[in-house]
């Protein structure tokens, strides 16, 4: 008999080591410091900022065919220019920020073509990256211009509006 009234065998002794060695593993490793691998960080970061599409033909499509597309890829606030056509003594632009909460959605129309095909888009490229949407019913004034740019990804992030 060993001490303590405990039957002491050479595999209940080796047992016992390891359980003793196992759990001063599961304590050394959880006081161990935290990685300093950048891969880790780097895989989520690279998660995070996954993009649904890079190319603006098949971001501009879907934005303007899923209003919950609309609502995440839309600055918060939202830049809106416009005119107020009630301003004396003559109309005035006005520039607002707009909360992504109160902005009435849809923000942009479907690129489809309307119903009596008159209304018109363009696609046009700025020269620092941003691309705008030109939507315009011809002859009349109901003109709109939809900024888009990377931020990492697509999104709306101004409309002017250049009706009267």
């Amino acid at each position: 008999m060993g001490r303590c009234g405990v039957v002491s065998s050479p595999t209940r002794v080796g047992h016992a080591k390891l359980v003793v060695a196992a759990g001063l593993a599961f304590v050394l490793a959880s006081c161990a410091p935290a990685s300093t691998s950048v891969a880790a960080p780097a895989a989520a970061s690279e998660a995070t900022t996954a993009c649904p599409t890079d190319a603006f033909d098949v971001f501009i499509e879907r934005f303007g065919r899923e209003i919950a597309f609309q609502e995440l890829t839309t600055a918060d606030p939202l830049v809106i220019e416009r005119y107020d056509a009630a301003a004396e003594p003559e109309p005035r632009r006005v520039v607002e920020e707009i909360a992504v909460a109160d902005i009435a959605w849809p923000v942009m129309p479907r690129l489809d073509p309307d119903d009596d095909g008159r209304r018109t888009h363009a696609f046009i490229p700025t020269a620092d990256g941003r691309m705008e949407v030109h939507v315009r019913w011809p002859d009349t004034s109901d003109q709109q211009r939809y900024v888009f740019g990377r931020a990492p990804c697509w999104q709306l992030q101004r409309v002017i509006d250049d009706s009267i």
